[in-house]
């Protein structure tokens, strides 16, 4: 069995993350700060994506699976506004470990990050 989530993240998302976490780091909000940075444009915050990536874990298993597992996250590559984020995972090559990876990317295929599930 494979799943998948496409979503594309919004400008409006990241405000309210911003407002619900009380991050209000420029790099996320302030479009004339973020030009002047690394990014050269506002970018996601990076725990709005692994939020996602959590809800999308939580609707796919049994609401026990995170009272008894452990999540490793790496995060690789920045998410800006309105990119398509995929999400997947494939439970066919789940290894006698019960990790499941899960892999986050963009459409073009970088990788915005990584999630090994240890059940």
């Amino acid at each position: 069995m494979k799943t998948k989530l496409e979503i594309i993240i919004t400008q409006k998302m990241i405000d309210d993350y911003a407002e619900a976490s009380k991050d209000f780091n420029p790099i996320h909000i302030d479009e004339e700060f973020a030009k002047k940075s690394i990014f050269k444009s506002r970018i996601a915050h990076g725990m709005l994506t692994l939020s996602i990536v959590m809800e999308f874990l939580y609707k796919n298993f049994n609401n026990e699976w995170y009272k008894n597992s452990i999540l490793e996250t790496r995060f690789k590559n920045p998410v800006y506004p309105n990119e398509k984020l995929i999400i997947e995972y494939d439970l066919n090559k789940l290894p006698k470990n019960n990790k499941i990876i899960v892999k986050c990317h963009k459409e073009n295929g970088d990788e915005i990050l990584t999630t090994v599930l240890v059940l």
